[in-house]
């Protein structure tokens, strides 16, 4: 599983001659139903489709924390081919 870390969500990525667009339904549902990056990844190789990770976090959100004192952490989208 190829993970890409951005300061903003890409419209398309190019990975080893593939073009990956961000599935926004896949996205979702991952979040909803508090599903691993991993095991969704998994799920799409045995339909055929080829997926990547990308984490984004806004670069004024490096290193900052919110009102409880955690770190931000990154929003996870999933690109497919």
């Amino acid at each position: 599983m190829k993970t890409y870390r951005k300061t903003f969500a890409p419209e398309k990525i190019l990975y080893k001659g593939d073009t990956y667009t961000m599935n926004g339904i896949i996205s979702g549902s991952m979040k909803v139903s508090n599903t691993k990056p991993k095991d969704t990844i998994e799920a799409l190789k045995s339909t055929g489709k080829k997926g990547i990770l990308v984490e984004v976090l806004s670069s004024n959100l490096k290193g900052k924390t919110d009102l409880h004192g955690n770190q931000y952490k990154p929003s996870q989208f999933i690109y497919t081919n």
